[in-house]
Parts: structure tokens; C-alpha cells; sequence
């Protein structure tokens, strides 16, 4: 049995794919007998094209996924953990967008996106049919990213128009990790609470408030295994240690000595692998 620990390969965002694109990194790892991993909910959206063996994409949440095979893919907002599996080699380009990024990029409602695995060849057929073969045919990362780039640049320049409103709440959002109130956001940009709900689940998929929940987690999943749990949840605003494990347990689908215990990779990590941290 040959297994590898993924090699992640750092790549810069072009100034031009900033409003989108928050990251990009190529991932490379085997596992002749397949590993099979619970993906926890994230605030960013991953545009997964593999050059190699495609992703199984086995549940989301709670429901089966149909054992859906894809080879490239966007994965929607999803404030629930994703069940993915693949066998051999599995080498791919990952974009990490916002959730407004994606949907601007694309075109496409953020209700229509979130929650859901939608192939590339459903997006962007032009794009699927070619992008992923170039990939493939090439040994240089830097040649593979210049072709996604050059791929993204494209769609750029006829992305949907940016949602002041939204770009500003989530802005918020993430700068308070999740934790200033709603209904204080919606007062201070000077629109009713409704308003700021359909805006911001038309661009993100998800409302103001399940967003919230979903930055909260993440925030705490960077820190997780840095102080006791109590400490944490305290930090986080949490109401005590059990409303974490729940919160936990919903967002990434086990306990979080057992995520503590897994170190998967994610978007965050990846991330800060490229930055050299």
C-alpha cells in the first residue's frame, strides 16, 4: 500500500482575480487504497479541477450525495461537512473563492450554488471540456497555473456586478469572526432586516445568520487544540462548552477531540501552508 500526506504547491492570486479569488494552491497525494475524509464546513467555496483520478463525493451533511464522480467541480456554500473519497493519485488545482466571488464569477444566484456540488461542465461548459486535459498534459505547476489563471481571467471579465452591501456585511462578519449582531448590521446600513436577508442569501446562498455560524466555527477550528475547550468557547462567544461540541458537531460532523485528533486539510490550512506559516 503506497500513501502520501498531500504536497501543496503555493500560488499567487492575480490582482485581477482578488474580488473572487481569495487563494490558489495545487494539491498532490496518493493513496492506493483510497482515503476517504469529512470535509468541515468552511466560509470559502472551492473550484476543485483534478488532472488525475477524479473525487468521490459521498454525502453532504447528513444526506447522501448519490455517490456523485467528478473531476472538476465547484463545492457551494455548505454549512454542513462533505463527504469526499478517492483512490491512487489525486492531483488538482484549487480555486478558494468567496461565496459572493463565485457567484459573481459564474453568474449564477448564490441560492443556486449553496449546498450543492455543481460539475464545472454545468458552470462553464466551454471551460470543462478543455481545461482539465491541459492540466494533465503538463508537468509544470507553474504552466497549470497559468493556465487556470488565464481560464479565470476570462470569466472575470464578464463576472455580475459586486453588491456593496453584501461585500460590506461579509467584510464585517469576518473581522467580528461571526459575532456582531444581525440585527445591529442591518440598523447600521440603513436597510430593513428582510432586505438584508434576500440580498445576502441571493450572493452568498445562505442567510446573514447561518454564514455567522458557519465564521464562528472556523474561527475556532484555526485555534483548536491552542487552549482547553472552555477557553475557546468563552473566546468565541459561545455560551459554554456543550453549545460548542453542538456547533462542532453539526459543522464538521464528529466531536471536536476527534477534529482536533484528524488535523484534515482545508482551505485555511492550505492557505497557510502557501504563506509560509
Amino acid at each position: 500500500m503506497r500513501t502520501s500526506a498531500p504536497v501543496i504547491f503555493p500560488h499567487t492570486v492575480p490582482a485581477a482575480l482578488r474580488p473572487f479569488v481569495v487563494g490558489i494552491v495545487g494539491f498532490d497525494e496518493t493513496a492506493t487504497e483510497g482515503r476517504f475524509r469529512v470535509q468541515p464546513a468552511g466560509t470559502l467555496l472551492v473550484l476543485e479541477m483534478s488532472f488525475t483520478g477524479p473525487l468521490h463525493i459521498l454525502g453532504i451533511g447528513d444526506e447522501p450525495a448519490g455517490h456523485q464522480t467528478h473531476h472538476a467541480f465547484l463545492s457551494g456554500f455548505t454549512p454542513t461537512p462533505v463527504r469526499t473519497a478517492f483512490f491512487g493519485r489525486h492531483a488538482s488545482v484549487q480555486v478558494y473563492l468567496t461565496p459572493s466571488g463565485a457567484s459573481r464569477l459564474f453568474r449564477r444566484s448564490g441560492r443556486d450554488l449553496a449546498g450543492n456540488v455543481t460539475p464545472l461542465r454545468e458552470l462553464e461548459p466551454e471551460l470543462a471540456r478543455g481545461l482539465p486535459e491541459k492540466l494533465a498534459r503538463t508537468s509544470d505547476w507553474r504552466e497549470r497555473f497559468a493556465l487556470v489563471d488565464a481560464a479565470l481571467l476570462r470569466l472575470g471579465a464578464e463576472a455580475g456586478p459586486v453588491d456593496p452591501l453584501v461585500e460590506w456585511m461579509w467584510t464585517r462578519l469576518i473581522a467580528t469572526g461571526g459575532r456582531e449582531a444581525i440585527s445591529e448590521l442591518a440598523l447600521r446600513s440603513g436597510w430593513s432586516a428582510r432586505r438584508v436577508r434576500e440580498r445576502f442569501t441571493a450572493a452568498a446562498g445562505v442567510s446573514p445568520k447561518e454564514a455567522a455560524g458557519v465564521i464562528r466555527f472556523e474561527h475556532f477550528h484555526r485555534e483548536l487544540g491552542s487552549a482547553p475547550l472552555a477557553e475557546l468557547a468563552d473566546r468565541h462567544g459561545y455560551a459554554d462548552q456543550s453549545h460548542l461540541t453542538r456547533d462542532v458537531r453539526r459543522y464538521a460532523g464528529e466531536s471536536p477531540s476527534v477534529l482536533a485528533q484528524a488535523k484534515r486539510p482545508t482551505p485555511a490550512t492550505a492557505l497557510e501552508v502557501g504563506s509560509g506559516r
